[in-house]
């Protein structure tokens, strides 16, 4: 049987393992899922593990890894936001989003920037608080709790989480910025979610990159191209734009 082997960001797993199950119906293949924050997973293929596929929520990692590996095709799959997190309380109602992020009674979880783009998203928000109400992006990158996505992370989120509800549900902190496209995952959790304004709404670029070339891994790489692939994307809560 013929292998395949795919390493990607954490937070498109859910899309992920849809997409391999439909594709495994029409094509005899053994899939190896290797999911991690892609700034990790990125190390790995530069200390050069195999893989065929990898896709990472920011274009910058695979641009990196161009330096030093050969990629035969590149293409942007999706979008995502950033979204602050808390729990469904009394505390957070009426209040706006950077209000709340502001306060400083709260304690502020993140992920690990370089590690896992998400934390690299969160601290150019951070940077953008930074134009707009000076001090401000630098109290929140003091702040701030990089709990998740690093390679010896305070938190270790069990397998099947989501690292939000996992992080507030266990009093790890009050508040957290991660990815919008859970929302729909969570919807049911005693979570309340909370938009940034436009001006400092984060667009989070998914890529993927072909590391091989053969005849398997072509047909996935544009199997992720296909409709099919796009609307399971967008069921999942990712962006067309």
């Amino acid at each position: 049987m013929l292998n395949l082997t795919i390493f990607s960001a954490g937070s498109f797993r859910h899309v992920l393992n849809e997409l391999v199950t439909i594709f495994k119906q029409k094509n005899p293949v053994e899939v190896h899922l290797h999911l991690a924050p892609a700034g990790l997973l990125r190390q790995r293929l530069e200390a050069d593990e195999y893989c065929d596929i990898f896709i990472s929520a920011n274009l910058q990692n695979i641009n990196i890894l161009s330096a030093t590996k050969c990629i035969y095709n590149q293409q942007i799959l999706a979008f995502n936001q950033l979204i602050l997190t808390t729990l469904n309380t009394e505390h957070y109602q009426h209040r706006n989003t950077l209000d709340i992020l502001f306060d400083e009674s709260l304690r502020l979880a993140t992920s690990t920037p370089i590690a896992d783009p998400c934390g690299d998203y969160t601290w150019h928000l951070f940077e953008l608080l930074e134009q707009a109400y000076p001090v401000s992006g630098s109290l929140l990158k003091q702040r701030a709790m990089p709990l998740v996505g690093g390679e010896n992370s305070a938190v270790v989120i069990p397998k099947g989480e989501i690292a939000s509800k996992y992080v507030l549900q266990n009093n790890h902190a009050d508040m957290m910025i991660g990815y919008a496209n859970y929302m729909h995952k969570l919807a049911n959790e005693n979570l309340r979610f909370h938009h940034f304004p436009p001006e400092f709404n984060i667009k989070a670029t998914y890529s993927a990159a072909q590391l091989s070339e053969n005849v398997i891994t072509r047909l996935f790489f544009q199997f992720l191209m296909s409709d099919t692939a796009k609307r399971i994307m967008y069921q999942h809560g990712f962006l067309a734009e």
